[in-house]
């Protein structure tokens, strides 16, 4: 049960700042290479948040404070993606690559130099612990994976239940099509990247609350993000879903039995043999 417990969580992780970035792909056709390291600046949001407002309020308040904050912080950073990066570089889908690697690299430098290299540890927001069914679990997680399953849910119903969802699902499935039905691509791309860029601070404004913060925590996740995405299917959001499920069962599973060691080289090998069996990955729809 405690495998369970903790495979759920990870793809809930998985899944929360997996799909930021596949939207952004379903939509624009670029990889913003800079969504980990505003998801380490989504860290890094808490870590200021709690170190000004831990005492003078509850600690759940000052989670969800920096949950807003962080999420404002990523459409700030999606604001200067969209406009400074990928407008300018229109139809160029590499060098928009190659500028969202070096905007990542600018923004870990930068975090460095304010903040040091060393990582940051944040105190508990929500103490205690549940004991059931033979699991133990810290509130904390609890609490944040409810968190991110309730972001998870308010996503799904921006986009299958308002206007725009449903103009963001149109131009990526075909965007010819949805520009013939009169739907804004400008406006849509703004509102997909400011979407993505949101919930990746927000992830990370979540996960910094359980792990500690460093420069560096960007890293792995573009990582894991990639691997779920790519063997879900580009620009999928179900495969994308059950993706982080199977990643997320498997590493919890792994990591039980002693070989947490080995969690990334195994990941990466499932990933080159589902490509060489489905090279669209699980769900993904062949590009047309």
């Amino acid at each position: 049960m405690q495998i369970l417990a903790n495979a759920i969580f990870l793809s809930t992780f998985y899944l929360s700042f997996a799909v930021g970035l596949t939207i952004i792909f379903g939509v624009m056709r670029v990889v913003n290479y800079a969504h980990g390291e505003i998801f380490m600046v989504g860290g890094y949001v808490l870590f200021l948040t709690a170190s000004l407002l831990y005492g003078h309020l509850p600690g759940h308040l000052v989670l969800v404070t920096a949950i807003l904050i962080a999420a404002a912080v990523g459409c700030a950073l999606g604001t200067l993606i969209y406009f400074g990066l990928i407008t300018p570089l229109k139809d160029q889908p590499f060098s928009i690559f190659m500028a969202t690697l070096g905007l990542s690299f600018a923004l870990q430098v930068g975090v460095i130099q304010t903040f040091g290299p060393v990582g940051r540890s944040i105190p508990a927001l929500i103490p205690g612990i549940v004991r059931a069914a033979g699991m133990i679990l810290p509130t904390q997680r609890i609490v944040v994976a409810c968190i991110t399953l309730a972001m998870i849910g308010l996503l799904w119903l921006v986009l299958n239940r308002t206007r725009t969802g449903r103009a963001i699902r149109a131009v990526s499935q075909n965007k010819t099509g949805a520009l013939l039905q009169g739907i804004n691509l400008h406006r849509i791309g703004l509102v997909t990247v400011l979407l993505g860029s949101a919930l990746a601070a927000s992830s990370g404004a979540l996960m910094g609350s359980l792990l500690n913060v460093s420069p560096f925590m960007g890293g792995e996740a573009i990582w894991r993000a990639f691997i779920v995405i790519i063997v879900g299917g580009i620009g999928s959001l179900p495969g994308a879903a059950l993706a982080a499920i199977l990643f997320g069962a498997l590493d919890s599973t792994l990591t039980a039995l002693g070989y947490g060691f080995s969690v990334a080289l195994v990941d990466a090998v499932i990933m080159l043999g589902i490509l060489s069996i489905r090279p669209n990955g699980l769900l993904g729809a062949r590009e047309r």
